[in-house]
């Protein structure tokens, strides 16, 4: 378009837009606008065309001119004439795809149940809307978009195989399209393991003979390369991200041009659009196809400057158009058949996902490469709820392990740990299975929240029943402890197992009793070096352990291990940590690890969801001044058990009538871990909307930090533009390395804990640049009242978070392997034939056992260090991978 301005005393605006109507000799739409105080005359001249018009003082008009060449201007106003000669250079062609979807969002709008029910409803409209509108020209018939495999679930399990065979042509022929994702997963939190699991209706569907070429990403939950990776090798090529900029405001903190091409790890690309509205996202199409024809013409001429402004000049645009569980519409295509009648550029079509990437990619040779992580915005909202998200990490390792189990004994579960699976995906929504923030209703709020919970407990209580069956099946039952490695790495790790009887100890093969300590219902113990895969028993026996201290002493404590010298105040915060081989001070003075922090803020968002964007201290990080403050820095005393295992160290407040939390540190011998565990009895004096921190302060400056995403080790500067990238959201462990000694490094995991902030506690504090530095705060939880009241699995139980710092794991991709699968314990008779002989990996290589295009079961490997990896199958078979490359692994059927 061009824009020519009349100045002196005319001030007039004359806008040259690419509309081009078809009737006429001068089809090309001008809107005049007149920006002074008096009225003025206009005439547009071309060699045989004249058309003007009289402009009242700050309004404007629409005139036609020719569609390109010469044209004279001519303006009257107060006796004063102007004149302007100019070439027009020909209008920009311009295609505008709709692509009409309903947004599958569980718990805020409406609870699960109910969206499984309005999801079906809404492909079985769809079909309907479909069938009238076949007599429409080609370009508005109706073309539906299902956004998530799940969806198309939801109708298959309502409507006859009739029905879904009907929805299944259509989406062969590309009249109706599909996103390849299960549900808006938690990308940055979710395992890769995990989201191939979510990824088998696709290879379902796929075997069906419909091919899903394009994915969604709805609202704001983030992107991870090892999913983008998972696509691509199911065949996804292209991603359609609405990232929601209402609350989460990610055009302001971006400058990534849409469309461009993300750059996998591997080497893979894929096409990528963002939503161009600076608002409203994925309800961007609503603003022009919910009314009529005029709000859609001045709706088009805005969106054309829009792109003029951003210099968009690729001749195809999407338009999205859904709301959170909407149903379909059909005044779209009443308005697009209306528009094409009347205007024949810029032509507006339906259109399916693929249809329209199909049609983006003709153009896409020279978009730029992104490479990176998008770290998600909406983390914050798992924080009200710790324990359930805590809940479905144990879930994870369970069903993991249930699977290599399952693989072994020949597969009879294969269902249920399907069931599992997609119950565990389901909770790692986008939402996090959370509440239904839209309703003021309690009972409503509690029936969707239940229902929300209720899908990660329901999986608990599966994958538990699942174990039990499957170690009764292969290890037996008896009197024996048996310790199971689920991961194909060898390990070296100590075991944790319930216990309720302080002096039991176990016997090793050879009658010699193993390193144990029995602390608080648990005993801890060391199995011994488990390769691969490898199950090794003990048998229980008693053992005499020292007098148990049953009071608290007073005051501080200094502690020297075989690998720290440490010094605790009476408070149970670490003063000091010298590591005994390099005499190296870890914490930064004066600071001290272990300290709990709360900031404290004066709104609660889910009551002003409206104007979020406008809150500074909630959404911008401008906390008030004063926010921070110590948690009850109550005056502990300290208890303290040792054994060969290693050394435990208890802190709770001295006053036996307020206990609201303990503090443990254990210290395992000869393993360079200091694991601090927090234990909350109760909360008290957290408002709605404060949120709880652990202050971890490390005596680094500007550390290189990586991180554990789905399928990858990351740096924390892999973050792409608008992530939110003062937070990390991490499953496993993070590493940290001076940049000034590359020997000093380690190790954090994380128990319980979902976020990270670095250098200064601030909830959603959102930076375009990030200076992070050793200071670690983790956000342990908020005081949201409405999610802690919705949540029926609460009941008062305390709730446990636990940070494992190391300075001898070897490596940031064994340690989290340790951190998401700990070494399996549980009792069984003695089985001494190995499960799966000769099996081993690098120990940058992941193995698990998955359904591969849903007709077998099979061994899959991904490296996710950008290492060269290698496996060795029980056959002799050596497989070599490349940086972050996934493969399927033969040979390896059982």
């Amino acid at each position: 378009m061009r824009v020519v301005s009349m100045g002196g005393d005319f001030k007039l605006e004359i806008l040259f837009t690419d509309l081009l109507r078809r009737a006429g000799n001068a089809p090309r739409l001008v809107v005049v606008r007149n920006l002074s105080g008096k009225a003025c005359e206009i005439s547009l001249s071309q060699a045989d065309t004249r058309c003007e018009a009289t402009v009242a003082p700050g309004q404007s008009t629409w005139l036609f001119s020719v569609e390109r060449g010469p044209v004279k201007i001519v303006v009257l106003s107060d006796r004063k004439m102007l004149e302007k000669c100019l070439e027009l250079e020909p209008p920009r062609t311009v295609e505008f795809d709709l692509i009409m979807f309903s947004h599958v969002d569980l718990g805020y709008t409406a609870s699960i149940s109910e969206v499984e029910k309005l999801q079906a409803v809404y492909t079985a409209k769809a079909l309907e809307y479909h069938r009238n509108s076949l007599a429409f020209p080609e370009e508005s018939r109706f073309r539906w978009n299902i956004e998530t495999t799940w969806a198309l679930s939801c109708f298959e399990k309502v409507h006859g195989p009739d029905q879904t065979q009907k929805v299944h042509d259509l989406l062969k022929v590309g009249e109706f399209g599909i996103g390849a994702l299960f549900l808006h997963h938690y990308a940055d939190r979710a395992e890769f393991e995990e989201l191939f699991h979510s990824l088998r209706k696709v290879r379902s569907l796929k075997a069906a003979g419909i091919s899903i070429k394009s994915a969604f990403l709805s609202d704001v939950p983030g992107m991870s390369t090892g999913l983008l990776e998972l696509l691509a090798e199911s065949g996804v090529e292209n991603l359609f991200m609405s990232i929601n900029n209402f609350v989460a405001p990610f055009k302001e903190y971006t400058n990534l041009r849409s469309p461009f091409w993300w750059k996998l790890p591997g080497g893979k690309r894929i096409l990528t659009w963002f939503t161009d509205d600076p608002k409203w996202a994925y309800i961007e199409g609503y603003r022009f196809f919910g009314s009529d024809l005029k709000t859609l013409e001045g709706e088009i001429l805005e969106k054309l400057v829009a792109m003029d402004g951003r210099g968009y000049g690729l001749p195809v645009f999407a338009i999205p158009m859904a709301i959170d569980n909407r149903e379909p519409v059909f005044i779209p295509v009443e308005l697009i058949k209306e528009w094409n009648l009347i205007w024949r550029n810029p032509r507006i079509t339906t259109a399916t996902i693929d249809g329209f990437f199909e049609r983006l990619r003709s153009f896409a040779s020279n978009l730029p490469e992104i490479e990176g992580e998008f770290n998600g915005w909406w983390t914050s909202n798992v924080l009200a709820y710790p324990r359930e998200n805590s809940l479905s990490s144990i879930t994870f390792s369970m069903l993991h392990e249930a699977a290599l189990l399952n693989h072994v004994s020949g597969g009879g579960h294969e269902e249920e740990i399907k069931e599992g699976f997609e119950l565990l995906s389901g909770f790692n929504e986008h939402s996090g299975g959370g509440g239904l923030y839209l309703s003021k209703d309690p009972e409503a709020i509690l029936e969707a929240v239940s229902q929300g919970f209720g899908w990660i407990f329901r999986a608990s209580r599966l994958s538990g029943r699942i174990l039990v069956e499957l170690r009764e099946s292969l290890f037996g039952s008896g009197r024996y402890i048996t310790v199971l490695n689920p991961t194909g790495v060898a390990r070296n790790d100590f075991c944790v197992m319930d216990c309720d009887d302080p002096d039991l100890g176990l016997k090793a093969s050879d009658g010699t009793y193993v390193p144990s300590l029995f602390y608080s219902g648990k005993l801890y113990f060391y199995p011994g070096r488990l390769e691969a895969f490898e199950h090794r028993s003990f048998l229980p026996g008693k053992v005499v352990r020292g007098a148990r201290e049953t009071s608290h002493s007073k005051g501080g404590l200094d502690i020297t291990t075989c690998d720290y010298e440490l010094s605790f105040n009476d408070r149970g915060e670490l003063c000091s940590v010298v590591v005994r081989e390099s005499d190296r001070e870890l914490l930064s003075p004066p600071l001290t690890a272990g300290r709990l922090k709360i900031v404290r803020l004066p709104v609660n968002p889910v009551d002003n969801l409206s104007d979020a964007i406008n809150h500074d201290e909630l959404y911008t990080g401008r906390t008030p001044p004063g926010s921070e403050e110590d948690y009850l820095p109550l005056e502990c005393g300290h208890r303290v058990f040792e054994s060969a295992w290693g050394t435990i160290v208890e802190f709770e407040p001295l006053d036996l009538y307020c206990r609201p939390f303990r503090k443990t540190y254990l210290l395992p011998a000869k393993s360079g871990e200091i694991i601090l565990a927090v234990r909350f009895n109760y909360v008290y004096g957290v408002g709605p909307s404060d949120f709880l921190f652990l202050e971890v302060p490390l005596g680094m400056e500007r550390p290189k930090i990586s991180y554990r995403t789905s399928g990858r080790i990351a740096r924390l500067e892999d973050l792409i533009s608008g992530s939110g990238t003062d937070t990390l959201t991490v499953l496993g462990a993070l590493r940290i390395e001076s940049p000034n000694d590359r020997d000093c490094s380690l190790n954090i995991g994380l128990e319980g804990i979902n976020l990270v902030d670095f250098e200064s506690p601030s909830p959603l504090q959102f930076r375009p640049i990030h200076q992070a530095s050793g200071r670690l705060f983790f956000r342990l939880f908020s005081g949201n009242l409405q999610n802690r009241f919705a949540s029926p699995f609460l009941n008062g139980e305390p709730m446990e978070f636990a940070v494992r710092l190391s300075i001898k794991s070897s490596g940031l991709c064994r340690y989290s392997a340790a951190i998401r699968h700990p070494l399996s314990v549980f009792r069984s008779d003695l089985r001494k034939e190995p499960l799966l002989a000769g099996l081993r990996a690098s120990e940058n290589v992941e193995l698990f056992f998955g359904r591969d295009n849903s007709t077998k079961t099979a061994l899959f490997a991904k490296e996710i260090a950008g290492e060269t990896g290698y496996l060795y199958t029980g056959e002799g078979i050596r497989y070599t991978l490349e940086p972050y490359s996934f493969i399927r692994v033969r040979g390896a059927e059982g």
